[in-house]
């Protein structure tokens, strides 16, 4: 929108100017072109063109719109332009909205003391049958509605929470898949997972954000719908001293009739996976110091936790007061990429990286191996971005 300079204009035509609610739409009528691809409304009762559309005409200033007819295909399309003028002193005292459709009509202005008149020249103009006015694709927040967000804004998040929630139960009242994406700004999330995965962020950055996501986490590597119950927990193991505790990055559960707990470490996306500068042997890599470390660290872990700390009373009764447990908990590594096993001087070497993490995550028991691209694509699915 280029900037419009405040200027002394010339004195309005009184003639050209059309009052809301003093001046009578049955005295307009649509009349031929002005110049090539250019039409216009003419008031009979004044005998003039209507340059402007006066919505308000306080004192002080007058909201005013102008309608351009752009002809179109064969149709006329309505642009809308608003501004505020300040009568006293003949300048206009708001920048005009350049070419304003009806497809995304946003005023520079409050229209909360004339939007009735506003309402009643899209009332007119919808009328035209010489004007197309796209009726299905045109809305705006009314004045009650627009009153209700604002006062909503003004409360805590817990109280909009609860008014939601209470929204929701009312009949014929349902949020799509779409609804909840945008609610909670999830494709947004996952452009910053997009972008996250090309930066070295470090693990606690990591960490961070899956923990304001936890969406992300909300299919499990089976699919199975994980809860999450606990960021940076406690395993258990802690000495008197307060030392050679264990401590991981997510506790989570699966959810079902029966929930079941779920240990989840997070490492970094260019947490390397193989190391070495060739085969160890034929068809065959070494597997990275850190990815070994990791599946060790949650080993350890998994065995703390199964052994001593879901069986401290505390925990116990908490978790089982909403109805998880632990059996043989399950254990999940985020770490690295799979981009990494896709490089290779040739085929076979591409072929020998691949089948060497396959078939290392895969003889894994009870631990998922996922690689942050496969969470990613995992996010893709769940906000349903898919091609």
């Amino acid at each position: 929108m280029s900037a419009i300079r405040s200027t002394t204009p010339s004195e309005p035509d009184i003639k050209t100017d059309f009052v809301i609610g003093q001046d009578n739409f049955d005295d307009l009528v649509f009349n031929p072109a002005l110049g090539p691809k250019l039409r216009y409304i003419y008031n009979n009762a004044k005998q003039s063109p209507v340059k402007r559309f006066v919505l308000a005409d306080g004192q002080r200033v007058s909201y005013v719109c102008q309608v351009s007819l752009i002809e179109k295909d064969g149709h006329c399309e309505p642009r809308l332009a608003f501004s505020v003028r300040d009568k006293k002193q003949g300048k206009i005292s708001a920048e005009p909205v350049d070419e304003i459709d009806v497809y995304r009509t946003k005023a520079s202005f409050d229209l909360k003391n004339c939007h009735k008149q506003f309402w009643e020249l899209i009332s007119y103009l919808q009328s035209l049958s010489e004007i197309d006015v796209p009726k299905e694709k045109f809305s705006l927040v009314s004045q009650q509605e627009s009153e209700i967000v604002l006062e909503l804004r003004q409360r805590g998040a817990s109280s909009v929470s609860s008014i939601v929630k209470q929204l929701l139960s009312t009949p014929d009242v349902s949020l799509s898949h779409e609804d909840i994406n945008q609610i909670l700004k999830r494709k947004e999330k996952l452009a910053e997972f997009e972008d996250a995965l090309q930066e070295n962020w470090i693990e606690p950055k990591w960490q961070d954000f899956f923990d304001e996501n936890k969406w992300i986490f909300g299919y499990g590597l089976n699919y199975q719908v994980l809860r999450h119950l606990q960021s940076q927990p406690h395993y258990g193991g802690t000495r008197v001293d307060g030392r050679g505790g264990k401590k991981g990055d997510y506790l989570v559960s699966s959810v079902g009739a029966v929930n079941f707990t779920v240990l989840v470490e997070i490492k970094t996306p260019r947490t390397p996976l193989l190391q070495g500068s060739c085969e160890i042997r034929s068809g065959a890599w070494s597997l990275s110091k850190d990815l070994s470390d990791a599946l060790s660290q949650i080993q350890a872990c998994i065995d703390e936790w199964d052994k001593h700390g879901a069986e401290q009373r505390d925990n116990r009764d908490r978790l089982e007061g909403s109805d998880v447990y632990t059996v043989q908990p399950k254990g999940i590594i985020v770490i690295g990429s799979l981009n990494e096993v896709k490089t290779g001087s040739d085929a076979r070497e591409f072929r020998s990286k691949r089948e060497t993490f396959q078939r290392f995550r895969k003889s894994i028991h009870g631990i998922d191996i996922i690689t942050f691209d496969e969470l990613y694509q995992r996010a893709k699915f769940i906000v349903g971005d898919q091609p």
